[in-house]
């Protein structure tokens, strides 16, 4: 790297830390931002100016009582560009654009079929992007996608996902980055999950946490002492494969997530089961389970329930081996509220330990995807 160019590295990082600190702080004072850079009040002036010239930050005067003029406070511009984010599954595609306040602006579903390929995945996944970009004047300034199953961040590489038929070392990073011409950053979806609710969420403030994410799979994003987990081989959190205590010694995802309550769902129909679930040939939805759940349905709840005893045995668990302040169940089974919390506290039999849902609804892994990417992004020098 040339002196001229590292030297434009380091201006890019310290404006970027800069930055971090007006979105942690929300408004701050050039004085107290130097203070929290720790570099004179001259040098952070230099780099604010230029800031509020290119349009990232604003100015706004605080509001006080007494003599001489207050302070001018230092925010967030929201007109400063936007970021995407995007969210998949083996069943549902998420997208959402924020701008630059990471202000929610625009969402996009798309629902990924049983049937589809790797390449008609991807058209969805562009297609989303494309969608939530629509009719926005302001620069796009990164994309981020929270992949399931394996992935190389580093290299924008998403390794495997045994959910999707031939999903393996799909350069997506690169992919993405070709068509749409700004910074991408990949990760695995259960971490976006669980960044959303450590800037945006029920983990706001907290140190060590734990989200617990159930979908098509179950995964755990892991936030300890301030850092979230990835491991040697970024696998960590993969807990869908552990054997839980039940007939058969099957894995916790064929057991406890989504599709598998869904799968169990069926058979009790073709057994002729009593219930108010739809009985005809379509493809029976989890917002199915929901309503049937909401509206008393014994069989339904009775799913849920038994799914929420193994999950109680998964969050004992992993409290022993974490000891966090907070476990955030994600995902559909969220919306179910004290019908699954309940039961799940009964069965984790764990002290000291908050277990709750996140707030954030469908699109929270969509949202940690656009944080990620906007926490990630470094103007450009």
């Amino acid at each position: 790297m040339t002196r001229i160019k590292k030297k434009h590295h380091l201006v890019a990082a310290v404006e970027a830390e800069l930055l971090k600190q007006v979105r942690v702080h929300g408004r701050i004072s050039r004085v107290e931002l130097s203070r929290k850079l720790q570099i004179v009040p001259s040098t952070a002036g230099i780099y604010v100016d230029r800031l509020l010239r290119d349009g990232f930050l604003a100015e706004s005067r605080r509001m006080e009582r007494g003599a001489g003029r207050p302070p001018k406070l230092l925010e967030l511009n929201a007109g400063g560009g936007r970021f995407v984010g995007v969210d998949f599954e083996a069943r549902n595609l998420m997208a959402t654009a924020v701008d630059f306040s990471e202000k929610p602006l625009r969402q996009v579903h798309e629902v990924i079929r049983a049937a589809d390929s790797v390449e008609q995945i991807l058209g969805k996944i562009e297609r989303a992007i494309a969608g939530v970009m629509a009719g926005d004047p302001r620069p796009v300034l990164g994309i981020g996608v929270g992949v399931p199953g394996l992935v190389d961040p580093q290299h924008g590489v998403a390794v495997h996902y045994e959910f999707i038929k031939g999903w393996r070392d799909v350069p997506l990073g690169a992919r993405l980055n070709k068509i749409f011409h700004v910074p991408v950053f990949l990760e695995n979806n259960i971490r976006c999950m669980t960044l959303a609710e450590l800037w945006l969420g029920a983990g706001r403030g907290l140190r060590d946490f734990v989200c617990l994410g159930v979908r098509s799979g179950i995964a755990a994003g892991v936030m300890a002492n301030g850092h979230l987990l990835r491991g040697c081989h970024n696998r960590a959190g993969e807990i869908g494969h552990w054997r839980c205590p039940s007939p058969g010694d099957a894995r916790l995802e064929q057991t406890a997530s989504a599709l598998a309550i869904l799968a169990a769902a069926q058979r009790a129909i073709g057994s002729g089961r009593k219930t108010s679930l739809p009985k005809s040939k379509g493809e029976l939805t989890f917002d199915d389970i929901v309503q049937a759940v909401q509206a008393g349905d014994a069989l339904a709840r009775s799913l849920i329930e038994d799914a929420a005893r193994v999950h109680g045995w998964a969050v004992g668990e992993l409290v022993a081996l974490f000891d966090p302040q907070k476990i955030i169940f994600a995902g559909p089974l969220a919306e179910l509220g004290e019908a699954f919390l309940a039961p799940v506290r009964k069965a984790a039999a764990v002290d000291g330990v908050e277990i709750t849902a996140s707030t954030l609804g469908r699109y929270n892994g969509a949202l940690g995807a656009a944080a990620l990417a906007l926490h990630q992004w470094r103007p450009q020098r």
